[in-house]
């Protein structure tokens, strides 16, 4: 019995390692398959429905009911979709002519939103403003300062005038020239 014993140990332990190889490529697969699939983009489709007086205005109700409604159900799932189509059906003549009754269906493609900017690159610019009063001159060098913020690159956000310094005034008080220092929060 014991000549059995090894061979038997032997291939059992084979068997346990062959076993826990396939497990672990199963999970890792599935990891795998599972990020993929959680950012893949899908078709979704919306229906709705509308009354008009004519049936162009009743068709493009009911076209852009659906497309809201299409819009609602991706927004509530945390999605954007586009190359969004829709189409309109007649479902109902009111007898007499009066109106009209579709039914829309929008289709898109939809996909987990982008993830908002992250405003965390301070910027400032100062930039001289002149005009003929005070506030306009200090408004000239804060709309200067900020284009000059953007002119670096990206989007920005948090406008603040952080200074304001006196450089000359006429002594007849018709011309202001100050500069201004704005400060704000960009991407990068």
């Amino acid at each position: 019995m014991a000549q059995h014993d090894e061979p038997y140990g032997k291939s059992w332990r084979i068997s346990l390692a062959g076993r826990l190889t396939i497990l672990v490529a199963f999970v890792v697969a599935g990891i795998g398959l599972n990020s993929a699939a959680a950012h893949a983009d899908t078709w979704r489709t919306a229906t709705g429905s509308a009354w008009g007086q004519t049936q162009a205005t009743a068709s493009a109700a009911a076209q852009a009911s659906a497309r809201t409604a299409l819009a609602n159900m991706a927004a509530q799932l945390g999605e954007v979709c586009t190359n969004v189509t829709s189409s309109a059906t007649l479902v109902y003549v009111v007898p007499s002519g009066g109106g009209y009754q579709y039914s829309g269906t929008a289709t898109g493609l939809c996909a987990p939103a982008p993830p908002p900017p992250s405003y965390t690159v301070p910027r400032t610019a100062t930039a001289r403003g002149e005009a003929g009063t005070y506030s306009a001159a200090v408004q000239n060098g804060a709309t200067a300062a900020r284009a000059a913020i953007l002119a670096a690159g990206g989007d920005c956000t948090g406008y603040q005038t952080t200074a304001v310094n006196y450089v000359y005034v006429t002594p007849t008080g018709s011309w202001y020239i100050y500069d201004v220092t704005v400060s704000a929060l960009c991407v990068q």
